[in-house]
């Protein structure tokens, strides 16, 4: 245990050789700590980063310590600092990164949202298209083209928003963000671009069971299957 205290010691105060420090504590340890959790997991991956961030911290001044002890030829020692510097940086702004997803709710959906308005326009299916997507408050509008369709009938109107709300109702992704109070909006236009109608859904138009769905999902997420 003596002999252990006594080598922590000499590492935190750059006593330990820099190829030491730099190949075994910065890139096995480094490597080792990653590989040993699931990435798969949103949660999990903020841990890894928090304990990443952490370690990226200590073996920065372990390292510029033992570099500035370094007494070989010193172009090693600079280049040590310097990717030990670019290792904090991205470790730094991955851990802001994660931290956003995780926690700031609204950040995550408008990326999500960015990231599918540059695959605009999308075609749906024989009559439909979507194209575009955006969000005001806890307001998330999807407006879609429609050609060949009739829906100038209130029948054919409430048929079609009782589809839209039973596929909404029976979607993972779209009944996590309903239980997070957010409203979906299907807004569709005509071949001329008139709105034709609005399908506004909120949790309450869907049945108690959306939350089931979320017990299934993550039990196939356990067993593998998502």
């Amino acid at each position: 245990m003596e002999r252990i205290k006594k080598y922590l010691k000499n590492l935190f105060n750059g006593n330990i050789s820099l190829a030491i420090v730099f190949w075994f504590w910065f890139v096995f340890i480094s490597v080792l700590i990653e590989y040993f959790f699931n990435y798969n997991n949103n949660s999990v991956n903020f841990v890894i980063q928090s304990i990443l961030l952490l370690y990226s911290i200590s073996i920065f001044f372990i390292i510029f310590k033992s570099a500035n002890k370094y007494e070989g030829n010193k172009i090693w020692s600079f280049l040590a600092k310097t990717i030990i510097s670019i290792n904090l940086f991205i470790s730094t702004s991955y851990f802001i990164e994660v931290y956003k997803f995780n926690f700031l709710e609204d950040y995550y959906i408008e990326k999500e949202i960015k990231s599918l308005k540059g695959n605009l326009p999308i075609q749906v299916d024989m009559n439909s298209i979507l194209v575009d997507i955006y969000k005001e408050n806890k307001n998330i509008f999807y407006k879609y083209s429609l050609n060949n369709v009739d829906l100038s009938l209130a029948k054919n109107q409430n048929i079609l928003k009782r589809k839209i709300q039973e596929s909404i109702c029976e979607d993972y992704n779209t009944t996590d963000l309903l239980k997070k109070d957010y409203v979906l909006i299907y807004e569709y236009t005509n071949e001329k671009e008139e709105k034709v109608i609005d399908i506004k859904t909120t949790k309450e138009n869907c049945p108690k069971s959306i939350y089931d769905l979320e017990i299934l999902a993550e039990i196939l997420k356990q067993q593998g299957m998502l």
